[in-house]
């Protein structure tokens, strides 16, 4: 009789009680939810390929990672114990491809409970392209100004190529590699740094090193001027002969500093060296040039000479002589 009645009791109106159960059950789970907060973060994206083929497209090297759940679990949980990746590593042929986004929990994420995570977006398109290497030639990128009445004579890298790899077509197009900024403002003497090679894009890769060595030679600045009617001095005349006629004059341009120029023996700039001729004749010798060595010559006349030589006691034609 118990029992009846127990059942009587439980299966009475039963519509109406399993409604307030549903009920009950919606408000808990609502309850819940509505304790459950939602925290976004940015990781970074690991990328696993194999040797033959690389990306020829850009991808995002960060996710973002939305994380769901209870707030003091959510935010105890810190940005490196979830790792993202993409394995492209089984794609054997070019073409573009999309792979899932794949995480990977650890540490206080690995125990949170409860925990929801996914990423935004779930999957990636990428494409693939076949990876090649080749050496270029490295060119310095500069900034500033050396100090006023300074230049930069030349300068040295080392090494001066580096080999680089990344998809054949982007390798086809990329012809030099340049460094970081090298500041020339207020340098004034020789100088060397270790300088950061730059990468024009991403999907480029510097094999072996990203540093070189940079070395500067600095001069003091030097202005073009012109030298006109210059003798010709003339070394090592044997005493038992002389000019037969007179020397005509000479030209010479060059580059030099400014506080050099008050120095110059323009007398002796231009010269011809007699010392090898012993008879009297008619010659053609070699004018040379005799300037600082920070000048640098540009150009000058007359580079030969034909003199005519004659003994001592001989009468000099008019005109002639040193």
């Amino acid at each position: 009789m118990k029992l009846k009645r127990i059942f009587k009791v439980l299966f009475s109106d039963w519509p109406a009680k399993v409604l307030s159960l549903s009920i009950a059950l919606l408000l808990t789970l609502f309850f819940n939810l509505t304790r459950l907060e939602q925290r976004t973060i940015n990781i970074p994206l690991t990328v696993s390929l194999n040797e033959e083929l690389t990306p020829s497209s850009q991808y995002p090297t960060m996710v973002k990672v939305v994380l769901r759940g209870e707030r003091d679990l959510i935010y105890s949980i810190r940005e490196d114990e979830i790792s993202a990746s993409l394995d492209l590593s089984e794609y054997k042929n070019e073409g573009v491809y999309r792979a899932p986004i794949r995480l990977q929990k650890r540490g206080n994420a690995l125990i949170a409970d409860p925990l929801e995570i996914h990423p935004e977006p779930s999957d990636i398109a990428i494409g693939l392209e076949k990876r090649v290497a080749k050496s270029v030639p490295v060119t310095p990128s500069f900034k500033g100004f050396l100090e006023s009445g300074f230049e930069l004579a030349n300068f040295d890298i080392v090494p001066p190529e580096v080999t680089i790899s990344g998809p054949a077509g982007l390798i086809a197009k990329t012809t030099e590699i340049s460094t970081d900024t090298i500041e020339l403002s207020g340098k004034k003497a020789d100088f060397s740094a270790s300088v950061r090679l730059l990468k024009k894009d991403s999907l480029l890769t510097l094999e072996g090193r990203d540093l070189v060595v940079f070395s500067a030679t600095v001069n003091r600045s030097r202005d073009v001027k012109n030298f006109i009617n210059l003798p010709i001095y003339i070394r090592g005349l044997d005493p038992d002969l002389t000019l037969a006629e007179i020397l005509p004059t000479g030209n010479l341009r060059m580059y030099i500093a400014e506080e050099l120029v008050e120095n110059l023996k323009t007398s002796e700039m231009l010269s011809a060296d007699l010392s090898g001729y012993t008879k009297a004749g008619t010659y053609t010798v070699d004018v040379k040039v005799s300037v600082p060595e920070e000048a640098v010559v540009e150009t000058y006349e007359p580079q030969t000479l034909t003199i005519k030589l004659q003994a001592t006691d001989q009468p000099a034609e008019p005109g002639a002589g040193l």
